[in-house]
């Protein structure tokens, strides 16, 4: 079972229509939460009201209203074979995760994910951050609509994606400079966790590394904050999707 309680969040999830099924658990009627009523009522969701204490008691973080899924994922979540054997666009960009295990961290790049139409992001089913309330309320409700793809090995989805035609970027500061690169086709660029950065074996395996051009005094730029740097300039450089905001 899972909560979700950010007001973005909520909105984003009843919008994309991935909580019918959920329940909508409501104990005020602030500005923020009758727009939430108003947008559930469109969908066919109906709120449960039940008191301050007992939202609290079963969510903790919320700003007196809360979903529950019991069933439906928050997120989308895709097999990445199956993902791959699709009719994908030369400008298709995929998202790799290293072992992000900061929630905040995933969201924020789930975010930036959406902003930028990535096509997919994979992440590993283990040592990485799970799509919690935490993650949900980072991403801004993003991750109601970004494609992930949990895999066993990233070393093997990397080659899998290798193998469909992906050029494969692992992001260094030791890497060629983003700008000076020359992207074209498909791309996946692969995002370390801070401090260990893309492991060796997912950095020997990749084509090449890019780094981003800094000017100031601190060592590198957080995750998230990076990868929204990579994601503007790679979509950029790749063009927009051809079909609808992703593959």
């Amino acid at each position: 079972m899972t909560y979700i309680t950010g007001f973005h969040a909520m909105e984003e999830l009843i919008r994309s229509g991935k909580a019918k099924g959920a329940t909508l658990f409501v104990a005020s009627a602030g500005p923020r939460i009758k727009k939430i009523l108003e947008q559930a009522g469109k969908s066919g969701l109906r709120p449960t009201t039940i008191s301050a204490r007992e939202l609290d008691a079963v969510a903790p973080d919320n700003r007196g209203a809360a979903i529950r899924l019991d069933e439906a994922p928050a997120g989308v979540e895709l097999d990445l074979d199956t993902w791959l054997a699709k009719d994908l666009p030369e400008s298709a960009l995929v998202v790799i995760l290293d072992h992000i295990e900061d929630p905040h961290n995933l969201g924020a790049i789930l975010r930036s994910a959406d902003v930028f139409a990535a096509d997919l992001v994979v992440m590993p089913d283990r040592r990485a951050a799970k799509e919690t309330d935490t993650v949900a309320r980072s991403s801004a409700g993003a991750v109601a609509y970004v494609p992930v793809a949990t895999v066993a090995n990233l070393a093997r989805a990397l080659e899998r994606l290798k193998e469909a035609g992906f050029w494969t970027y692992a992001a260094d500061m030791g890497g060629q400079s983003l700008p000076d690169a020359d992207l074209q086709g498909r791309v996946a660029i692969v995002l370390g966790a801070e401090g260990s950065g893309v492991s060796r074996l997912l950095k020997d395996r990749c084509d090449a590394a890019l780094s981003i051009p800094q000017y100031g005094h601190v060592d590198s730029l957080n995750v998230s904050v990076a990868a929204g740097v990579f994601l503007y300039e790679l979509r950029r450089r790749l063009g927009a999707p051809t079909k609808g905001r992703r593959a």
